[in-house]
């Protein structure tokens, strides 16, 4: 199988191996020695380089065209910040202004059309044999994208569904728009990013987020899978029994992102029958130079254990792959590669 039949396959069952796809956007920045904000995510060129470079060098069945959160969000007016390690808001929309904004124009948007060339320059560049994973935010994520998290979760409590559905309603064609550029440039997966959902808990999002995630999802469908990425610990169960890895389980992505945070071999017996799940080794151990090489073994070899029985997995970090310092990042992507290749055959 070529890498993008081995992901396919893995979406619907067993592959003749687990795919080699951890989430990459700085490591393959630093493995090309690219400034991240100023050539990685501005240069869709670079961009593409980069990760062809970074998949062929570690094995990686996949590429990808995420940068940032704020692709959509600056087509909004969202001004940026560019002076950290990732571009950032510097001010955020205004809540009671957001009615009176006008839709963005997303062919004439600079960002998003950056992104929408990276996808069709990995397309030509590969030649139909990667797997290209195109990239929105998912609903909620764009919310807080666009008005600051804070702002969102501090919508008094009374109207706090009620006003996050209307939100999600007025961004979601916006969404629908910018998935389908990618998809008419070539990308064969969209991802959804949903960093901050774990942080309001089953009942509100099965309340104000599911349905609307649900539908965002069936629209790309009609044309390529989805991968929903969850950040942190979607694990719980409230007192009224809303279990969050069933309600995101049940979004209708084909391959779920699940975070460190989460018990893989628990996902596997609630969703695993269902969604594919691509996770989830620690990033404190992948990242932190206070673990040896035998850690991040024994890490990597733990996470093959409970995600590869049955298929429907791919191995990955629980989110981005760490990057810095260098030489560690290197050198724990190859332990990743070197143990999916002798432990991930079906």
């Amino acid at each position: 199988m070529n890498p993008k039949e081995r992901t396919f396959a893995a979406i619907t069952g067993i592959p003749d191996k687990i795919p080699f796809n951890p989430f990459i956007m700085h490591m393959a920045a630093t493995l090309a020695n690219l400034d991240y904000n100023s050539k990685y995510v501005r240069d869709s060129e670079a961009l593409a380089n980069a990760q062809i470079n970074c998949a062929d060098h570690f094995g990686i069945d996949h590429v990808n065209v995420s940068t940032d959160a704020y692709r959509e969000a600056s087509a909004w007016g969202v001004e940026m910040k560019w002076d950290g390690h990732t571009p950032t808001a510097r001010k955020h929309l205004k809540l009671e202004d957001f009615d009176s904004i006008e839709l963005p124009d997303l062919i004439n948007n600079e960002r998003i059309m950056n992104r929408v060339k990276a996808v069709k320059l990995l397309k030509d560049k590969t030649e139909g044999k990667q797997c290209i994973v195109g990239w929105i935010e998912a609903p909620f994520a764009e919310i807080c994208c666009l008005f600051g998290v804070m702002e969102v979760l501090m919508i008094p409590r009374n109207f706090w569904t009620e006003n996050i559905k209307s939100l999600i309603d007025r961004v979601i064609p916006i969404q629908i728009e910018f998935a389908k550029l990618q998809i008419e440039a070539g990308a064969d997966i969209i991802g959804a990013g949903d960093s901050i959902v774990s942080q309001i808990g089953p009942k509100k999002y099965k309340e104000a987020c599911l349905e609307k995630t649900q539908f965002l999802f069936s629209e790309i469908k009609k044309y390529v899978p989805v991968l929903y990425h969850t950040c942190g610990n979607n694990s719980g169960i409230d007192r009224e029994g809303n279990d969050m890895l069933k309600l995101i389980g049940s979004s209708g992505c084909d391959i779920l992102d699940i975070d460190y945070q989460v018990d893989m071999s628990l996902a596997k017996e609630k969703i695993g029958a269902e969604v594919c799940i691509r996770g989830n080794a620690n990033t404190q151990v992948l990242g932190s130079e206070h673990y040896s090489e035998k850690d991040v073994e024994e890490e990597i070899k733990k996470n093959i254990v409970a995600g590869k029985p049955g298929g429907k997995f791919m191995l990955a970090a629980g989110c981005e792959t760490p990057w810095s310092p260098r030489d560690l990042a290197i050198r724990n992507l190859n332990i990743m590669k070197d143990l999916n290749e002798k432990m991930g055959n079906y």
